[in-house]
């Protein structure tokens, strides 16, 4: 996790991070896990029962990025990327499956930020939060199955979102 995260200013950044997120969010779930994603009124109380993942990135910008989706979510990703039935998937399955969908989409949200950025995301890992990210751009979804919440947070003196 970086040392330090800046806290984020509002206004435009926190516009076009919302659009970026949204429309990334919206064409990952729907193209790659067959999923709906709707941007939606953040409510955090489920978010200590989630399953999350943080990863980090640096060179050019430097930050950290927070995906966690609701239990519901979690189960029913995992057969829909893989193309299995739910019964089908392992435990270590739908953890790969979360870690990727997190690749996926910080990698997408960054390109799509600063596509002339120089980046290198680290490995993702599964983490337990109590929240998103302090002092961080965030944005909470609803999908048919539940919830799923982003945040992005950057290192201080690398420059905003």
């Amino acid at each position: 996790m970086p040392e330090q995260l800046q806290p984020l200013e509002a206004g435009a950044a926190d516009l076009d991070f919302s659009a970026t997120l949204r429309r990334v969010a919206a064409e990952v779930l729907e193209t790659m896990f067959f999923d709906e994603a709707v941007a939606a009124p953040c409510d955090h109380g489920w978010i200590s029962s989630a399953a999350s993942v943080r990863l980090t990135f640096a060179g050019s910008h430097c930050g950290e990025f927070l995906l966690s989706v609701s239990p519901e979510v979690g189960r029913s990703i995992a057969p829909a990327f893989l193309g299995i039935e739910p019964e089908e998937v392992t435990a270590g399955e739908s953890s790969q499956v979360l870690l990727e969908l997190a690749n996926i989409l910080c990698g997408s949200v960054v390109s799509q930020l600063w596509p002339d950025s120089d980046l290198m995301l680290e490995a993702p890992e599964l983490i337990q939060v109590e929240g998103p990210i302090e002092d961080a751009l965030h944005e909470c979804f609803l999908l048919p199955e539940g919830m799923l919440a982003v945040s992005i947070g950057m290192c201080k003196g690398t420059g905003g979102v």
